[in-house]
Order: structure tokens, then C-alpha cells, then sequence
């Protein structure tokens, strides 16, 4: 789960009424995310709001949320979800609210409550607004590629051999070179114009028969930055290696 989270609330504005107020082409509440580290595990989001007709003085409340299996959640860490409130009269009200701690590997966006109140202490108005994501993750494809069927052709001594590649990253790979090793020596290099996420795609390149091993290596020069380097190839037994 998350690490602990540091919550530091900043009032940005709070500006008198009049012509210090928004433009009219500004909405009159709004949260977006203004900075997102993944070096430093944190977040900076920024609401604003602004007066509406017969109001007096505003309200507005930070959420955390997190993405988990079943869409995005609010967290509880000390210090959100408390509501920061502006003197009466003021035209422009504005907190930046910084967030450390965020796990790796998560999505998290800020949500926020705004009020309106009258001169009398009534709510006249209330609306929410959701952030953009933070990503405290890189957007990376991860590529692998895998040796499935060997078939022995009419010219003796040569092989057809068909290899597996997948990208199981998040995002698109382009130009992926995929490399076949037999018993050792590399016999070709094909090379992949572009592979999406979730894609699969089966090579045929052709080799002798293999008398230990045969290997495939999706990238093999690391030229490409994937979210793992690790399941780039895979090497298997010749007697293993399905006919077909």
C-alpha cells in the first residue's frame, strides 16, 4: 500500500471581490495537476474558485484518490479532507495542495468540494472537480519474445523456425529487432516495425537444425527502454521445440 503520506496545503490566493475576480471566461471551480514526480513520489495540484452571484465567502475540500481494480478510491492521510475556508468578501480563492508518498507503480488524482455561502451562512452552491492523473509510473512497452515451432524444409538441412513476440508494456514499441540464436551461433535478425500493447506476432525465420538449443531475443542490443529488461528471451531444448 502507499507509503506515509506527507500532505502540505498551501493557500495560493485570496484576492478581494470586484476586479480582482476571474474573468468571465474562467470557470468558477477548477482543480488541475501542476506538477508530477516520479523521482520524488509526489503530486502538486492547485484549486480555484472564484465568487458566483449573492455569495459571500467559499469553501473547498482536497481529496486524494487512487486507482485500484475497481476505478479510483480516496485515500485518508492526516490533513486532507479538511475544509479551507475564505474570508467574506473575497473574489478569488485558491489552495496548492502538495502530496508525498505515493506508491509506485499507482495513478492518483486529486478530487475537490467546493461551496458557496450567503452573507447568512447558507450553502447557495456546491460543485466538484476531479484532476488530471498523476502517473507514478513510466509509460514503457516490455517486449519478450519466445522460440514455438521448428519444421524441417524440402532444401536439407534447413529449418523454419517460428518465433513468438509480444509486447506486454502499456505502451507501443517501434522498430524491435528480434534476434535467433541456434546452438549458439545468431542466424538472423529480424526487425519489427511496430508492436502496440498486448500484441502478439509470430516471426518465421529460417536456420539450420538445431542439435542443443534455440534462442530468441526481442532487443537484444537494450537499445529500447522497456519497463523490464528481464523476460527479453527466452532459450529452449531442441527436444522441447514443438514441430511445426
Amino acid at each position: 500500500m502507499l507509503r506515509r503520506l506527507l500532505i502540505a496545503p498551501v493557500l495560493v490566493a485570496a484576492l478581494a471581490g470586484g476586479a480582482t475576480t476571474a474573468s468571465a471566461g474562467d470557470p468558477t471551480a477548477s482543480v488541475k495537476l501542476k506538477q508530477c514526480s516520479i523521482e520524488d513520489a509526489s503530486a502538486l495540484f492547485v484549486a480555484r474558485m472564484r465568487q458566483v452571484t449573492g455569495s459571500d465567502h467559499m469553501w473547498l475540500r482536497f481529496r486524494l484518490l487512487e486507482r485500484g481494480s475497481g476505478g479510483f478510491h480516496p485515500l485518508k492521510a492526516p490533513g486532507l479532507g479538511r475544509w479551507r475556508k475564505s474570508k467574506p468578501g473575497v473574489g478569488v480563492f485558491a489552495y496548492r495542495q502538495a502530496v508525498r508518498g505515493l506508491e509506485s507503480g499507482s495513478l492518483y488524482r486529486s478530487e475537490v468540494d467546493f461551496r458557496w455561502y450567503d452573507a447568512g451562512g447558507a450553502v447557495i452552491e456546491t460543485a466538484r472537480r476531479r484532476s488530471p492523473a498523476c502517473r507514478q509510473y513510466d509509460v514503457l512497452p516490455d517486449l519478450t519474445a519466445t522460440p514455438v515451432g521448428a519444421k524441417t524444409l524440402v532444401q536439407e538441412g534447413v529449418v523454419r523456425y517460428r518465433v513468438l513476440v509480444t509486447n506486454e508494456g502499456i505502451a507501443t514499441a517501434t522498430g524491435v529487432p528480434v534476434r535467433l540464436t541456434v546452438d549458439g551461433a545468431v542466424i538472423d535478425t529480424v526487425t519489427v516495425p511496430a508492436l502496440v500493447p498486448a500484441e502478439r506476432r509470430v516471426l518465421t525465420m529460417k536456420g539450420p537444425a538445431c542439435t542443443r538449443s534455440v534462442k530468441a531475443e526481442a532487443d537484444p542490443d537494450g537499445v529500447i527502454v522497456e519497463s523490464s529488461e528481464a523476460d527479453n528471451a527466452h532459450e529452449i531444448a531442441c527436444a522441447n521445440l514443438p514441430s511445426g
